[in-house]
Order: C-alpha cells, then sequence, then structure tokens
C-alpha cells in the first residue's frame, strides 16, 4: 500500500473517530444533564452548561491534533480548523435542545378523591436543533480544500 493510500485511508479513519467520539460525548452530556443524583451535587446552570461545552471542545481539539499528527495525515489548518468548527457546531446543535428543555406538567389522577398529583417533566427542546444544520456549509468548505490538495488527485500510479 503507498503512502498516499495510507494517508487518505487514516484521514478517513480519524473522521470516523471524531463522529463517534463526538456521540459518545454527546450522550454522556445529556446523561449529565438529566441525571437528577448529579444535579443534586453540581445543580443545573449557566456554569454546568458550559462546562460541558468547553470540555467537548477542547477535548475534540486536542483528540483530533493528536490523530492528525500520529497519523501523518494533517490536512492543512485552515481544512482542520473548519472541520473542528463544524464538529462544534453540530455538537451544540444536538446538545442545547437538552440544555434548555421545556417544562411539561403531567396531572396523575388516582381513585382518592382530590389526592391527585402533578409533576413537571423536562422534555427536550427540539427547535435548537436546527443550529446542527449551520455545520454543513463548514464540512463542506473543508472537503473541497481537502480534495483540492495533491494528496487525493489521481497519479500515474494510482491509475495503471
Amino acid at each position: 500500500m503507498s503512502l498516499d493510500v495510507t494517508k487518505r485511508s487514516g484521514f478517513v479513519l480519524r473522521m470516523l473517530s471524531l463522529t463517534a467520539f463526538s456521540c459518545m460525548v454527546l450522550f454522556a452530556g445529556i446523561v449529565v444533564m438529566q441525571n437528577e443524583e448529579l444535579g443534586k451535587l453540581v445543580p443545573p446552570s449557566t456554569a454546568r452548561t458550559l462546562s460541558i461545552f468547553f470540555a467537548y471542545i477542547v477535548s475534540m481539539i486536542t483528540f483530533n491534533y493528536a490523530l492528525a499528527t500520529r497519523g501523518r495525515n494533517f490536512m492543512g489548518w485552515k481544512n482542520e480548523a473548519l472541520i473542528m468548527i463544524g464538529f462544534i457546531v453540530a455538537f451544540v446543535g444536538m446538545f442545547l435542545p437538552h440544555a434548555f428543555p421545556t417544562s411539561q406538567v403531567i396531572v396523575t389522577e388516582s381513585w382518592i378523591p382530590f389526592s391527585s398529583k402533578e409533576s413537571t417533566q423536562l422534555k427536550a427542546n427540539w427547535v435548537y436543533a436546527v443550529v446542527s444544520l449551520i455545520s454543513l456549509p463548514f464540512f463542506y468548505k473543508a472537503f473541497q480544500g481537502i480534495r483540492a490538495m495533491s494528496l487525493w488527485k489521481p497519479t500515474k500510479k494510482n491509475v495503471e
């Protein structure tokens, strides 16, 4: 296998790893936001939400940079920055519905007169999920720049 093919496959594998890592952090963030026991330890606040965002941004940038330098498939600062911005905006768009939920009152009727209970339940506000669509132009521009690189153009060795 040539070095070019190894770099290309390493880049694709890195993007898949970043997607899997983003999903893992997204689900972990949702668990932290919705867990009542953790809410007693760290009460729901803007600081908690921002700390989850900041932790995701720092972990994604370091994870991506470490994989890029180790795999020797760094695709240029501009393209890498666009990819990271795309991942961050997609994460924010999928996390916002859980960070700012809507409350719904649920009435539980009982057979005993005047003993019905009202409780509030938080549901994700999916109006905020539209923010994740803003990441598509960043991904498109990054992959356009990557496809224009000489690594992705066919050579005579690959054609034969």
